[in-house]
């Protein structure tokens, strides 16, 4: 039986609700989101008090959420009060006055378990890169979270008084910002943060994940700026570099706030307070020298969505791990299971592809993401059979493509649609369309993954699965792959090496397949 749940994170400058549904297979899926603008830290929230226009904003705004979730078949509803609430001597009084109006139960939550939710949203959302210091950071309207991960876990969790709004309320700077302000704040900032910053400094950060609409809007515009036009209407893991992030931040907080409305890429909401956010940002890049900058769209609701799942059940899904704490995988899943996938051929495909690519390593310079990109295309390479065996690498394509995969950006979802489509018959040219527009090394990217595919592929082409291991031996000409199995092995040698040509091309060498 499904149920549906609401989410309401009650931040500083807006009210957010979203709606999901989960299904009893704890497969769930956003049916819709709402926002209302409330601006709780109006007059400064250094005040200490939620003024009393702000609170009037705010039941007014739970009151207009409440009429859409009681139009709604809601099975249960989870309510979350951050920073500016907290932090007020009045919160409570604002939190009674809900339950009250609305019947809404919301929990004030310290910075600590927003920063853990927050994580909880990132870590689903978008692909964290493995065996590096990543630094998530959310930049809500009254407070930043910081948190700190390796390899899928919090290494470091802080929650500052240093959000938009109230640093906004706090210096009341004109417009546009003179220099003599604009130096301020970063010197506040400086003070404020060198604590964190003396932790930040004992890992290796190079990439800063953002969560939060203030590094959405920010990427936005730099989405805009770098014409990724494409990128900046689903701007999930949308990638910068800390150069591009410079440039813009150069416009902002020299700009009016007339003229940052004007600017492509701008929420006119958060036009106001946006380069306090950004100033943040220049400052905490100048202090640890990250490199590179990755937007997240999930965070601290999305979280409460992943912790919901998790404490209502229990439930280890086998076919691609725990499912249900990674947006990615459960979207791949479910795409394979509404095109009927046949389970044991693709797994075992995936299984050769990923030891080929492993064993590949010395010859390309790819690592976990494309891994996982690998591992993805594998399970999806032949779904397009339900529209066709014939030519289904072009229908898979179409299905990629045009499937809203969950968790991916657009680049990434052009890419395994490219890889899906090139896993057999003809090679890829730059007179098809969806391989011109990739940059060069995301065309090297894809040649390499689907020229992988296409042998794995072929080595259970007869779905015998019959090669047990994969033995891979580079010298300067040849790509040798061995094979290990039982049986004699003919019929998957003669099949993989007749399609050695996409691989071969792309590392410059022979490639042969023989047993071992």
């Amino acid at each position: 039986m499904s149920e549906s749940l609401a989410i309401i994170d009650l931040g500083t400058n807006t009210f957010h609700l979203l709606i999901a549904e989960i299904d009893e297979r704890e497969d769930f899926r956003i049916v819709e989101k709402f926002k209302e603008p409330v601006e709780l830290g109006e007059g400064g929230l250094d005040s200490g008090k939620i003024s009393d226009a702000a609170f009037e904003r705010g039941l007014q705004a739970m009151r207009r959420l409440q009429l859409v979730i009681s139009s709604r078949q809601i099975t249960e509803i989870r309510a979350f009060a951050t920073s500016a609430i907290r932090s007020a001597s009045n919160g409570k009084d604002l939190m009674a006055a809900i339950k009250l109006e609305t019947g809404i139960d919301a929990k004030i939550i310290n910075g600590n378990e927003e920063a853990s939710l927050i994580f909880e949203g990132v870590r689903n959302g978008v692909l964290l890169p493995p065996d590096q210091d990543v630094l998530v950071i959310d930049i809500g309207g009254g407070s930043v979270e910081f948190i700190v991960t390796r390899d899928g876990k919090p290494q470091l969790l802080r929650s500052l008084d240093l959000g938009a709004a109230r640093l906004l309320g706090k210096f009341q700077p004109q417009d546009p910002m003179k220099s003599v302000e604009i130096k301020a704040v970063r010197e506040f900032l400086q003070v404020t943060m060198a604590g964190l910053m003396t932790e930040l400094k004992e890992f290796d950060i190079r990439l800063i994940v953002g969560a939060s609409g203030t590094f959405e809007t920010i990427s936005a515009v730099i989405a805009h700026r770098k014409g990724d036009v494409l990128s900046s209407e689903n701007l999930n893991s949308y990638r910068y570099s800390a150069k591009d992030f410079k440039e813009m931040h150069k416009i902002l907080v020299h700009s009016t706030h007339a003229e940052r409305i004007l600017i492509p890429g701008m929420d006119p909401l958060r036009a106001q307070m946006i380069t306090m956010g950004s100033l943040l940002i220049d400052v905490l890049i100048e202090e640890i020298h990250a490199k590179e900058m990755m937007v997240s769209t999930f965070a601290l609701k999305e979280g409460i969505l992943y912790r919901y799942i998790d404490d209502q059940r229990e439930r280890v899904y086998r076919l691609m791990g725990n499912t249900t704490r990674n947006l990615r995988a459960k979207a791949i899943r479910n795409l394979c299971e509404k095109y009927h996938y046949k389970k044991a051929h693709v797994l075992k495909v995936s299984e050769l592809a990923q030891s080929i690519y492993d064993q590949l390593k010395p010859l390309h310079p790819f690592g976990g993401v494309e891994r996982e990109l690998l591992r993805y295309a594998a399970m999806l390479h032949d779904i397009g059979q339900f529209v066709n065996r014939s030519g289904h690498h072009k229908h898979g394509q179409y299905i990629v493509l045009n499937s809203a995969l969950s968790g991916f950006s657009h680049d990434e979802i052009i890419i395994l649609g490219n890889i899906v489509r090139y896993h057999r018959k003809s090679l890829p040219t730059r007179d098809h369309f969806h391989f011109k527009v990739l940059e060069q090394r995301q065309r090297l990217m894809v040649r390499i993954l689907a020229g992988i595919l296409r042998i794995a592929d072929q080595l259970d082409r007869g779905h015998r699965n019959q090669v047990d291991a994969i033995k891979v031996v580079i010298d300067a000409k040849t790509l040798r792959i061995g094979l290990v199995g039982d049986d004699d092995l003919i019929q998957e040698i003669e099949y993989a090496q007749a399609e050695v040509e996409l691989l071969a091309g792309a590392i410059d060498r022979e490639v042969v397949v023989e047993r071992v």
